[in-house]
């Protein structure tokens, strides 16, 4: 999607997106530490621009969040594993190994777990965890979805997306986002019924919504509730 980069002082690079389909002004980081920005197609660069000044305060704790935020012992990943750190005199760089529902993480006596090195030795065996945890439940839980409303796709792999938690294309093959399996059980749902259901609906008119309501009346209110979670590893 094209987007333009402009420098705002104090706040670094911000990507902005003009949107047909857009009716307000909407702010984002990514999991990265991107700052975006998506607007409607008629709204000029200098008020989405002035709009990011005036949210300043918002995009600085959102982005000091992240900067902060390391992985710790004992901490659950998704549905089943637990982290586990583990100091080993044996151990020259940062290992990794999944033992059952354990992410070890083993590492020198030179060295903290909160090392940079151990950290992201931690995050890709987190996600290691979270495909595994993903093909083993999603998986199954796609199939009963489609199953019981009668919707039929093709084929269903997982990535790790930055701004969308799924997307369905006119093949009817679908793609859920990695960090998916870490939500509440209603919000899987949500987001396997809402790819679902574009492999008869394949656009977001009013007729998708009406339904998506049909099959699942929750769905407007989880449609809201998605809303207060992003797709990163650590799931607030």
């Amino acid at each position: 999607m094209p987007y333009k980069v402009f420098e705002v002082n104090g706040l670094g690079k911000i990507k902005i997106y003009k949107r047909k389909t857009n009716r307000s002004l909407r702010l984002s980081v990514t999991p990265d530490g991107e700052v975006h920005l998506t607007m409607p197609l008629w709204t000029p660069y200098r008020l989405g621009l002035a709009f990011s000044q005036s949210k300043r305060g918002w995009i600085s704790e959102q982005l000091s969040k992240q900067a902060t935020q390391l992985l710790s012992d004992g901490l659950k990943i998704g549905k089943s594993h637990h982290l586990a750190f583990h100091q080993d005199d044996a151990a020259s760089v940062p290992r990794t190994i999944i033992r059952g529902t354990e992410i070890i993480v083993s590492y020198g006596l030179s060295q903290t777990s909160t090392d940079s090195t151990v950290q992201r030795a931690a995050q890709t065996a987190c996600l290691r965890a979270l495909r595994l945890q993903s093909k083993a439940l999603l998986v199954q839980r796609l199939q009963q979805l489609a199953l019981t409303h009668g919707l039929v796709y093709n084929h269903v792999t997982f990535k790790r997306l930055k701004g969308r938690w799924g997307s369905c294309d006119q093949h009817n093959n679908i793609v859920l986002n990695l960090y998916l399996v870490q939500l509440p059980w209603e919000l899987i749902d949500y987001v396997i019924l809402h790819e679902l259901l574009h492999t008869k609906v394949l656009h977001h008119g009013a007729t998708f919504w009406e339904e998506l309501e049909k099959i699942e009346p929750k769905a407007k209110q989880w449609r809201k509730d998605i809303k207060l979670y992003r797709p990163t590893l650590l799931i607030a």
